[in-house]
């Protein structure tokens, strides 16, 4: 058994471990993610979370998770929030970021929203003043 680090996490792990995705080496727990990337404008995913947050009654933050709930409430009281100040406060990766903005997105209470060049993640409901 030989140990190598991931150069993505830094985690030692067996060299059995590794894997090359899109010519990068990594162990298989970064693979995975890289493999599992949040689709936020899914169409079927706003329908389905839409008519089952309606059906069963859930409105604002109703029914998300606590992580959830307060990248949502960061967003809204910075009114938005880019990526990197959202993975500065919650000490998450891109990835999670992004699975939980997607959630946010499907649900209809977060979008993306370009200010210059950059893109900030904002309410659903935000207008530019």
């Amino acid at each position: 058994m030989s140990l190598v680090v991931c150069p993505q996490c830094g985690r030692e792990v067996d060299q059995d471990d590794m894997y090359q995705v899109n010519g990068q080496e990594m162990c298989d727990d970064c693979a995975l993610e890289r493999q599992n990337i949040p689709k936020p404008c899914d169409v079927w995913a706003v329908r389905i979370a839409t008519n089952t947050r309606k059906s069963m009654g859930m409105r604002g933050t109703e029914g998300l998770t606590d992580r959830q709930k307060a990248i949502y409430e960061f967003i809204s009281s910075q009114k938005g929030a880019t990526l990197e100040q959202l993975k500065q406060k919650f000490s998450l990766t891109e990835n999670e970021i992004r699975k939980e903005i997607a959630v946010l997105r499907h649900c209809e209470l977060a979008r993306a929203h370009k200010r210059g060049n950059d893109i900030y993640f904002v309410p659903w409901d935000y207008k530019e003043e």
